[in-house]
């Protein structure tokens, strides 16, 4: 890739290449240019067509040779205030807030850096994902554009509060629990004067196929006064019964849909309500050394279902978006975001081409602070393109591949890695374990 100096004058710059994939449809342009004015999109297209106010000399070119040039990834799923914990115990109680803030405020560089230009943090303790979404929005810190949510409102019964019932939600939790409607449309308020971009109802909790953790009618009172306050709401629902009630009460999209029935399929159908899978996480927890034999069988049994159903939904015509969940230790940042796109071609049928629309035209419907300017190559909006060596629309797994993306441009401007890593584990971040064995009297003679 060669290139002459940064924006001109004018803050014009052009961006050629044997291939460009806008991602509004499957259209590839061949030897087609990007025309960017400061951190805008201003033209795509042809460069046979290029207008004469492009040609100028004077406007600085990045010729990306046989490269292709495509728009900036959006995860629409990831939780970048997780840490990549190990264990319940270490997402919900352990780390102090602030060192959670400065931590994931290092973290957001790396998902930058692996082509994701903006994504959706659907949820997380301590106000530490608006807080990152703001330095980074200061240029404070690297990252993409991020759309956050609060902590997940959940009940007893909801992934929010899984911890036996003795042990309170602690602020330090992803969870806020409620208990009657006054809590619910209460935490909701809170939130939006928090600044939240998003409201994420945690629908379903661990180890249920069936039921739901809020009653039909408290989901309703909750997407009623979200949409009030002008705040989308989207819901975490892997069991039959929340997936059913997330569609009956309208939510904007839903995450996971592992068990949906047929029948509610229908209802998305015809509400048009986008799905987040985020198998990723599944798929990955699966292939994971050390899980206990019936925590392993049960996401196998999950994945199975989701698989099921969601092919039948892709092939159906229901609009899939791909979020990686980026943020436990199966899913660490900056390693398995643009996995989701490989297995929704290699487990629900799809085209290439279209998982690569998954997480960017589609993905942006999950980033709701920036969904009209990011996913594709579109005159006035954000400058937030990939320089990748290859065919990504024939093959995703290239995006896979770090040594493929020639350039991560986040509007107008290419990114370079800042050096700062966190590459050491605190002991406060981790579980208290006293030790891995239990020490019999034979155990300690197997050891002299």
């Amino acid at each position: 890739m060669s290139e002459t100096a940064a924006n001109g004058a004018d803050g014009l710059r052009r961006f050629d290449a044997a291939r460009v994939v806008p991602c509004e449809d499957s259209t590839v342009l061949a030897d087609a240019s990007v025309v960017v004015r400061d951190d805008l999109i201003e033209w795509v297209g042809f460069r046979a067509e290029l207008p004469a106010a492009y040609r100028d000399p004077q406007v600085p070119v990045t010729d990306a040779g046989d490269a292709t040039i495509m728009p900036g990834l959006v995860d629409g799923h990831m939780h970048i205030s997780f840490g990549e914990p190990r264990t319940e115990e270490e997402l919900f109680i352990y780390t102090p807030a602030p060192y959670r803030a400065i931590r994931a405020a290092v973290d957001a560089e790396k998902v930058l850096l692996a082509g994701v230009t903006a994504a959706c943090d659907p949820g997380g303790p301590n106000g530490v994902a608006p807080a990152v979404r703001d330095a980074i929005d200061g240029g404070l810190v690297q990252g993409p554009r991020l759309s956050a949510a609060g902590r997940q409102i959940t009940t007893q019964l909801g992934i929010g509060d899984t911890l036996p019932r003795w042990v309170d939600v602690a602020e330090s939790s992803f969870g806020a629990l409620v208990r009657c409607t006054d809590d619910l449309l209460q935490e909701i308020r809170n939130q939006v004067k928090d600044t939240v971009d998003l409201i994420k109802i945690a629908g379903s909790g661990p180890g249920t196929i069936e039921y739901a953790a809020f009653s039909p009618e408290e989901l309703a009172i909750a997407v009623a006064e979200a949409h009030r306050l002008c705040r989308p709401v989207t819901m975490h629902a892997r069991s039959r019964q929340s997936v059913a009630d997330a569609a009956a009460v309208g939510m904007d999209w839903i995450m996971h849909a592992s068990y949906m029935d047929p029948a509610t399929l229908e209802v998305v159908l015809e509400k048009q309500i986008p799905l987040l899978p985020a198998m990723t996480l599944l798929v990955n927890s699966l292939e994971a050394p050390d899980h206990r034999p019936f925590v392993a069988d049960a996401m196998k049994h999950e994945l199975d279902a989701a698989v099921s159903i969601l092919s039948k939904a892709h092939a159906a015509g229901a609009t899939l978006i791909a979020g990686s969940e980026s943020g436990f230790a199966m899913t660490p940042y900056g390693e398995w975001h643009t996995r989701e796109m490989e297995l929704f071609v290699t487990h629900l049928g799809m085209s290439d081409m279209d998982a690569l629309l998954c997480m960017t035209r589609n993905a942006a419907l999950a980033a709701p602070r920036d969904r009209d300017m990011v996913g594709t190559l579109r005159p006035g909006k954000y400058a937030d393109l990939l320089v990748v060596n290859g065919n990504p629309d024939e093959d995703v797994r290239i995006l896979g591949d770090r040594s493929r993306l020639a350039a991560v441009v986040k509007g107008g401007v290419e990114v370079t890695p800042s050096g700062r890593a966190n590459a050491v584990r605190q002991r406060f971040e981790q579980a208290r374990r006293y030790t891995s064995h239990l020490h019999t009297r034979a155990a300690a003679g197997a050891l002299d």
